[in-house]
């Protein structure tokens, strides 16, 4: 897992907030679902006496630090594959809006993973297709789990009418190809004995 660290310096207003929602703090700075959304994204809570678009700019200025991810330590890839798997997900909030996001992050299987779902496709009569819909599986069951991807990109909010239930959704895209071409490679590196049962 990753760690959060803060870094010296006061943080600009535009690098903690993307324009879209600058554009709803300067429309309704008072509205306390704008504000719990700043909580959401800054773990602090605007004063009270923060009333005004250009209070609430300077008070974020002044006390919210610039944050970014640790680096995560990632095992080599020789001692496995690692598929590159893009994030996408829709957040609700209870201010009425809602925000699609996404990001691109690589998943990584073990070499120990990997020759188990390889040793079982073929004990059982499959070929690499059976291994690539098992990687796959591992792949929607586990990414967002095992993967901390940066959902640093945004989409345009969406103020419609809709039930606001402060969740979210999610999904997980990846080229099956890319799958294929990485276990096959894997194998004929490193188990070549198992290249034509595939």
């Amino acid at each position: 897992m990753s760690e959060v660290m803060t870094m010296p310096g006061k943080c600009r207003f535009e690098d903690v907030f993307d324009a879209n929602f600058v554009e709803l703090i300067r429309l309704v700075p008072c509205n306390p679902f704008v504000r719990a959304l700043i909580l959401k994204l800054t773990a602090k809570l605007p004063p009270a006496d923060c009333e005004t678009f250009e209070q609430l700019k300077e008070w974020v200025e002044t006390n919210c630090e610039k944050r970014a991810r640790a680096a995560v330590k990632r095992s080599s890839g020789e001692d496995g594959i690692s598929i590159s798997v893009e994030f996408s997900e829709t957040e609700y909030g209870r201010a009425d809006y809602s925000v699609p996001r996404w990001g691109t992050e690589q998943f990584h299987v073990e070499a120990d993973d990997l020759m188990e779902i390889v040793r079982e496709a073929v004990e059982s009569g499959g070929g690499i297709d059976e291994v690539v819909d098992m990687v796959a599986g591992k792949i929607d069951d586990d990414a967002w789990n095992q993967c901390e991807p940066d959902m640093d990109n945004y989409g345009d909010y969406d103020y419609s009418d809709h039930e606001s239930n402060d969740s979210g959704d999610g999904a997980t895209e990846y080229s099956r190809d890319h799958i294929r071409d990485a276990v096959l490679r894997f194998v004929r590196e490193r188990h070549p004995e198992l290249a034509d049962e595939l």
